[in-house]
């Protein structure tokens, strides 16, 4: 299988063109079973006509973000990209979710003390304080309500205001910065103005911050690494835009989706209501079902590497699909079922390696805290129009639900 016509995968016309289309709910693409069973790194052609290859398997996809023969780097001309306009702004993008060691770990260590385990904890009794207010609004406001804009919008809006000292009625404005970046139909042009946009923003903030510091984490940054001299404040505005894009966005689409998804599954359902201790597991195992980042983590080859029988070349690039990967029936017995009671914790949600996300642990404890509480608080929850009415973000790198209306 080591070329690209020997690949079951591949059709008579070469390589298929990813993105593939998504347009089933909470199923992923056929083409991601096609390509774990028949060739598990599978080329595919880029809209540029770069090729690319897809990590379908679980295996496979840890190997690769371990290996420093690929790289990492946003800002290399053959870094793959699904979109002309992700590429303009992986080219801006200057923060270390776009580097490789040693420069990655470098500017990463300055902000995972903000980010410990105990650090998030401390913070649990704040988020189920700010989840009991979101609450008594919705139910004050009366059915039916939109969980996406009443509540999943705001919890971690509110959460990462509180974290990082940013006004929360700035929210709207970061949420907007992140859809532009993150969508699949913005122009170049569009693409670029949100990523600039957020940016600016930081700069702003970062420069109130040093007028008026608080107790909080952008400013225990610039004390700590910014006024010595470890960071510049350009470095900040850049790192400052990527958490809070991050923080904003993906927890948002994890609570949507998580949602509707138990709403969709009673018998699972009723397990998590009837055993209020399987919240930990059930949220890992949501994630390991969601995986709502569709086409990431991302790798380019620095030199011809075999892979299970295909041959990545130089220059080619990597498409680890933690969707796909999660789905993997090696490592997850019948995958594409939601399963409460499974040990899902080795799931790749959150990617591997150096690269996995800075603030996993603050999501896990925003969707804790919201799967013990919201189906205690409505125990009568359910979606308000015909599941099949409802608007997927089908047009996006992260998958969700621009709306879910609910009664209860």
């Amino acid at each position: 299988m080591s070329q690209d016509g020997e690949c079951p995968f591949t059709g008579p016309n070469g390589p298929p063109k990813f993105p593939f289309s998504r347009d089933s709910q909470f199923k992923l693409p056929d083409e991601y079973q096609a390509a774990r069973e028949g060739c598990p790194v599978a080329p595919v052609t880029l809209w540029n006509g770069q090729r690319a290859w897809l990590l379908t398997k679980y295996q496979e996809y840890c190997s690769v973000l371990l290996d420093e023969r690929f790289s990492g780097e946003f800002a290399r001309d053959d870094f793959p990209t699904v979109t002309e306009a992700r590429k303009a702004i992986d080219k801006m993008e200057r923060a270390f979710v776009g580097m490789d060691n040693p420069r990655h770990s470098q500017y990463r260590r300055m902000f995972t003390k903000e980010f410990t385990t105990k650090r998030m904890l401390a913070l649990r009794p704040q988020i189920e304080a700010l989840t009991d207010g979101l609450f008594d609004r919705m139910e004050e406001k009366g059915a039916p309500a939109d969980l996406i804009a009443d509540f999943a919008i705001e919890l971690p809006a509110l959460v990462m205001c509180d974290l990082f000292g940013s006004p929360y009625e700035d929210h709207t404005f970061i949420a907007k910065c992140a859809a532009g970046r993150h969508g699949m139909s913005q122009s170049v042009d569009q693409a670029a103005q949100s990523a600039k946009d957020l940016v600016d923003y930081c700069r702003t903030l970062i420069d109130e911050k040093e007028r008026n510091p608080a107790d909080d984490m952008l400013s225990r940054v610039i004390e700590d690494q910014v006024k010595p001299g470890a960071l510049s404040r350009d470095d900040l505005a850049n790192i400052c835009s990527m958490i809070l894009r991050a923080g904003h966005d993906t927890t948002t689409n994890m609570i949507g989706l998580g949602t509707l998804l138990l709403l969709e599954h009673p018998e699972e359902l009723n397990k998590l209501k009837d055993d209020p201790d399987l919240v930990p597991r059930a949220v890992e195992e949501l994630l390991r079902f969601l995986s709502p980042v569709q086409f990431a983590p991302r790798r380019v080859a620095l030199e011809d590497v075999e892979l299970s029988g295909s041959t990545i070349r130089k220059g080619d690039g990597v498409f680890a699909v933690s969707a796909s990967a999660n789905r993997d029936p090696n490592e997850f017995e019948d995958p594409d079922r939601l399963d409460l009671s499974r040990d899902a914790s080795h799931h790749v949600a959150f990617g591997h390696g150096i690269h996995r996300c800075l603030g996993q642990q603050l999501a896990r404890i925003e969707l804790h805290v919201v799967f013990e509480k919201i189906f205690k608080r409505f125990p009568n929850l359910k979606v308000a129009e015909p599941v099949e009415t409802l608007p997927f973000k089908y047009d996006s790198q992260i998958y969700g639900l621009y709306r879910l209306p609910v009664s209860w």
